[in-house]
């Protein structure tokens, strides 16, 4: 498998994804990244064009069948919760403490999400 197989599978989870999330007008780009650990979606607002980066851990559990839909609804719904992680953080909070509500948003909306849609099958 190549990197490009990776992002063309990435890519189709976006793609359904999208309506869901009502993110339909966003360009999203998926990029290999070195020096990214695992993903990162990289910060746009409050533009509608954010790029998901990976590195090497994610493509190598992409090829071993361990990465699955639910990665790739994690980092869309950070496109959702970012505006407010970028004003959080311009506040008078550490930066961790907003980092780990940031994660936690995310995954709880995720997860919510994917329970919504695996009940409509």
């Amino acid at each position: 498998m190549k990197k490009k197989d990776f992002i063309i599978w990435f890519d189709n989870h976006i793609k359904y994804y999208k309506p869901f999330l009502g993110i339909d007008l966003q360009e999203i780009k998926i990029k290999y990244d070195s020096e990214v650990n695992y993903l990162s979606i990289g910060l746009s607002y409050p533009y509608l064009n954010p790029t998901i980066y990976f590195g090497e851990k994610a493509f190598e559990d992409f090829k071993n069948n361990k990465i699955t839909k639910q990665t790739v609804l994690h980092e869309l719904c950070h496109i959702l919760t970012d505006p407010l992680y970028v004003k959080a953080t311009q506040r008078y909070v550490s930066t961790d403490e907003i980092e780990a509500e940031r994660e936690r948003l995310t995954d709880t909306i995720g997860n919510i999400i994917n329970n919504l849609l695996e009940g409509n099958k």
